[in-house]
């Protein structure tokens, strides 16, 4: 039987308010499996993974803007590296980008693609979000995707769905989060995080 290696991912302080929030969220190191792809820890809630590709996307579209009429967002999508601390960085929050792994699934492939940004900046207005809402990626090579949300959810830190957020491995999926609810006891992080969750439309 083939041993499975699952990569750990904590879903992410992506809602900092407090002076002392750190901004990287994203510690990424080779999987023992294959040298070449990155597994990736997030810090706050440990979530698993095993559908992180390997290597920079290079020569192939990537997202470049997403844009929700219903929130009125347009805004450009950063590709999200590593900081000197070997984590993955968040969209400053003083900007309006959403930030996406570049690591993870593209949006438009099989898999569950995952955007992410401050609740106080991008992603202030995305509880405003209902099913039947409209999210359009456009791609650097000028491609639009259309994404239909299907569901609404916030969470208890603890309680984040591993395998819907991030393993979905059935169709071609879009899912957005950010904080919600309290800051924790540390001012660390939120104690909840809203996830928006989205299927690709073909058209």
């Amino acid at each position: 039987m083939k041993k499975v290696l699952f990569n750990f991912i904590l879903i992410a302080v992506i809602c900092f308010g407090a002076a002392s929030a750190r901004e990287g969220i994203v510690s990424v190191s080779a999987s023992a499996d294959s040298p070449t792809r990155p597994a990736v820890s997030v810090s706050g809630t440990v979530l698993q993974t095993a559908s992180v590709s390997g290597t920079l996307l290079l020569g192939k579209s990537v997202p470049d803007t997403v844009i929700i009429p219903s929130i009125n967002l347009d805004s450009p999508i950063q590709p999200l590296g590593l900081n000197s601390k070997g984590e993955m960085d968040v969209p400053n929050g003083k900007t309006n980008n959403v930030g996406w792994y570049q690591y993870g699934t593209v949006p438009g492939d099989i898999g569950s693609a995952v955007l992410d940004a401050h609740v106080f900046a991008a992603f202030a207005n995305l509880n405003q979000l209902t099913s039947g809402s409209d999210i359009y990626i456009v791609s650097n090579d000028g491609a639009k995707l259309h994404f239909v949300v299907s569901d609404v959810e916030t969470y208890a830190l603890a309680d984040v769905p591993l395998k819907t957020l991030f393993n979905r491995r059935d169709g071609r999926y879009l899912n957005l989060i950010t904080c919600a609810g309290k800051l924790t006891p540390d001012h660390s992080t939120y104690d909840h995080r809203l996830i928006v969750y989205t299927k690709e439309i073909e058209e």
